[in-house]
């Protein structure tokens, strides 16, 4: 098995870090969990209970802190604001959807609980549809992880010799990505002044 430090941890604490982990990172985690049953550390029911019980208690979490925080928070910081904009659009149709599909938006895992608690979404049925999809989350990203297993482990291994490198490269990508984004906002603020 790999020496990855996540991997590492999941294997020292077993069902506790899936559970832990899924709270805040749920695929990273879950993909090694399967990982880990396909090794022989840990089994495959368990790992996928700790695993749903981590991402309901965070997407849960979220949703209340929305419902019963969330107009305090818009008024106090900026960054609400923009968040309070989607929850509107969020109490049609589209509600039950999204909290089904939105484990499978990467990047929107802990958004998208807060504005649908800021929504007229019911509770119940943010429950329901939540659960549903964290099931399918569950089974569709864990049997990922335990059946491509092998795969994941070549590609990681092989990805070890080359960390420093990514790293580096990373660390530039975000710096250069940042000095153009300053770069374009302050070009637009010119052009915006001339207008």
């Amino acid at each position: 098995m790999l020496s990855f430090p996540i991997i590492h941890y999941i294997v020292t604490y077993g069902y506790l870090a899936i559970l832990v982990g899924s709270f805040f990172e749920g695929e990273t985690i879950l993909v090694i969990g399967g990982l880990a049953v396909q090794q022989g550390f840990l089994e495959l029911p368990l790992v996928f209970l700790c695993s749903l019980v981590g991402t309901m208690l965070s997407d849960n979490t979220f949703f209340f802190l929305g419902r019963f925080h969330g107009k305090k928070l818009v008024a106090k910081y900026k960054f609400f604001q923009k968040i309070n904009v989607m929850s509107g659009k969020f109490s049609g149709r589209s509600g039950p959807f999204l909290a089904f599909a939105m484990r499978f938006m990467y990047g929107f895992r802990h958004l998208v609980p807060f504005s649908l608690g800021m929504s007229a979404i019911k509770t119940r049925t943010f429950f329901i549809f939540n659960f549903l999809g964290g099931l399918t989350w569950v089974l569709t990203i864990g049997l990922a992880g335990y059946f491509f297993g092998d795969l994941l482990e070549i590609i990681l291994g092989r990805l070890r010799h080359y960390e420093f490198r990514i790293i580096v490269v990373a660390i530039v990508v975000v710096v250069l990505g940042h000095i153009l984004y300053k770069f374009v906002r302050h070009r637009l603020k010119d052009i915006s002044k001339i207008s």
